[in-house]
């Protein structure tokens, strides 16, 4: 198979475990993602993790691709509280309700 598997992403999504438990401001923590994965640099994006719970906004400081891996730092720059989380994770859109108004 040819070509050039490279996803575009708009977050950055974790598994629960891969989730620091005190998420901290300002802290560096790194990620490893399966696949090849483009992300922006120093933009605000959210923090997900497998289910969708939403936990802040972070930016990506650096990454590197190869060898079917993405890996790299972020670091969290708006941690969200639990009411915060509950509504941002209630008004998200998923990829299915989006087929559902546009196909």
């Amino acid at each position: 198979r040819m070509g050039n598997p490279i996803l575009l992403q708009a977050c950055l999504r974790l598994n629960k475990q891969e989730i620091p438990k005190e998420l901290k401001l300002g802290k560096e923590e790194t990620f490893l993602k399966d696949g090849h994965r483009l992300y922006q640099l120093d933009v605000p994006m959210d923090l997900r993790d497998s289910e969708w719970n939403f936990y802040g906004r972070i930016i990506i400081r650096e990454y590197t691709i190869g060898k079917n891996r993405t890996q790299g730092t972020y670091v969290l720059v708006k941690y969200f509280s639990e009411e915060e989380n509950k509504i941002i994770t209630k008004a998200y859109v998923s990829d299915e309700e989006v087929k559902e108004v546009i196909l």
